[in-house]
Protein backbone atom coordinates (compact mmCIF):
# COMPACT_ATOMS: atom_id res chain seq x y z
CA UNK A 1 0.00 0.00 0.00
CA UNK A 2 1.01 3.37 -0.71
CA UNK A 3 1.92 5.77 2.22
CA UNK A 4 -1.35 8.18 1.78
CA UNK A 5 -4.12 9.61 3.75
CA UNK A 6 -6.20 6.86 2.51
CA UNK A 7 -4.08 4.35 4.08
CA UNK A 8 -4.26 5.79 7.20
CA UNK A 9 -8.37 5.95 6.72
CA UNK A 10 -8.02 2.13 5.33
CA UNK A 11 -5.98 1.37 9.27
CA UNK A 12 -7.89 3.62 11.01
CA UNK A 13 -11.62 1.77 9.59
CA UNK A 14 -10.61 -1.43 9.45
CA UNK A 15 -9.90 -1.34 13.49
CA UNK A 16 -13.10 0.64 13.74
CA UNK A 17 -14.66 -2.26 11.79
CA UNK A 18 -13.60 -5.05 13.73
CA UNK A 19 -14.44 -2.92 17.76
CA UNK A 20 -18.09 -2.54 16.39
CA UNK A 21 -18.56 -6.07 15.31
CA UNK A 22 -17.75 -7.29 18.93
CA UNK A 23 -19.35 -4.95 20.30
CA UNK A 24 -22.47 -5.59 18.33
CA UNK A 25 -21.38 -9.55 19.19
CA UNK A 26 -21.54 -8.88 22.51
CA UNK A 27 -24.48 -7.11 22.58
CA UNK A 28 -26.65 -9.95 21.00
CA UNK A 29 -25.14 -11.91 22.68
CA UNK A 30 -26.46 -10.68 26.30
CA UNK A 31 -29.27 -10.00 24.75
CA UNK A 32 -30.34 -13.57 23.85
CA UNK A 33 -28.71 -14.49 27.27
CA UNK A 34 -30.99 -12.25 29.30
CA UNK A 35 -34.33 -13.22 26.45
CA UNK A 36 -33.23 -16.93 27.63
CA UNK A 37 -33.11 -16.34 31.01
CA UNK A 38 -36.02 -14.20 31.54
CA UNK A 39 -38.61 -16.45 29.69
CA UNK A 40 -37.25 -19.28 31.58
CA UNK A 41 -38.31 -17.62 34.62
CA UNK A 42 -41.30 -15.37 33.70
CA UNK A 43 -43.86 -16.34 36.48
CA UNK A 44 -40.75 -16.91 39.43
CA UNK A 45 -38.92 -13.66 38.89
CA UNK A 46 -40.81 -10.30 38.87
CA UNK A 47 -38.25 -7.25 38.83
CA UNK A 48 -39.62 -3.90 39.42
CA UNK A 49 -38.24 -0.86 36.87
CA UNK A 50 -36.77 -1.02 34.32
CA UNK A 51 -38.66 -4.28 33.25
CA UNK A 52 -37.15 -7.04 31.39
CA UNK A 53 -38.59 -6.48 28.44
CA UNK A 54 -37.40 -2.99 27.42
CA UNK A 55 -34.18 -4.14 28.60
CA UNK A 56 -33.85 -7.03 26.41
CA UNK A 57 -35.11 -4.43 23.32
CA UNK A 58 -32.94 -1.83 23.98
CA UNK A 59 -30.20 -4.51 24.15
CA UNK A 60 -31.13 -6.24 20.57
CA UNK A 61 -31.33 -2.46 19.51
CA UNK A 62 -27.86 -1.65 20.20
CA UNK A 63 -26.59 -4.73 19.25
CA UNK A 64 -28.67 -3.55 15.54
CA UNK A 65 -27.45 -0.45 15.62
CA UNK A 66 -24.02 -1.67 15.72
CA UNK A 67 -24.08 -3.89 12.73
CA UNK A 68 -25.25 -1.03 10.88
CA UNK A 69 -22.16 1.04 11.58
CA UNK A 70 -19.97 -2.11 11.22
CA UNK A 71 -21.72 -2.05 7.64
CA UNK A 72 -21.03 1.31 7.05
CA UNK A 73 -17.35 1.22 8.18
CA UNK A 74 -16.83 -2.29 6.68
CA UNK A 75 -17.44 -0.07 3.33
CA UNK A 76 -16.00 2.62 3.57
CA UNK A 77 -12.83 0.73 4.21
CA UNK A 78 -13.01 -1.18 1.27
CA UNK A 79 -13.20 2.37 -0.70
CA UNK A 80 -9.96 3.71 1.21
CA UNK A 81 -8.38 0.45 0.69
CA UNK A 82 -8.82 0.53 -2.79
CA UNK A 83 -7.71 4.23 -3.08
CA UNK A 84 -4.54 3.31 -1.31
CA UNK A 85 -3.65 -0.20 -3.56
CA UNK A 86 -3.56 1.36 -6.56
CA UNK A 87 0.05 2.15 -6.77
CA UNK A 88 2.90 0.47 -9.50
CA UNK A 89 3.54 -2.78 -8.00
CA UNK A 90 7.17 -3.50 -6.28
CA UNK A 91 8.75 -5.18 -8.81
CA UNK A 92 7.75 -4.48 -11.91
CA UNK A 93 10.01 -6.77 -14.48
CA UNK A 94 8.68 -9.27 -16.17
CA UNK A 95 9.90 -12.80 -14.18
CA UNK A 96 7.58 -15.42 -16.60
CA UNK A 97 8.66 -17.92 -19.08
CA UNK A 98 8.03 -16.93 -22.40
CA UNK A 99 6.39 -19.62 -24.57
CA UNK A 100 7.58 -17.64 -27.96
CA UNK A 101 10.53 -19.11 -28.62
CA UNK A 102 8.94 -22.53 -28.03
Amino acid sequence: MRPSGSRSWAICLFITSWVTFIIAAACLLAGSVRNAYHTKYRNLLKQSAPSCETMRKSVFRAGAAFIVLTGIASEIYYVSFSKSNNGPPPYARDTGVRMENL
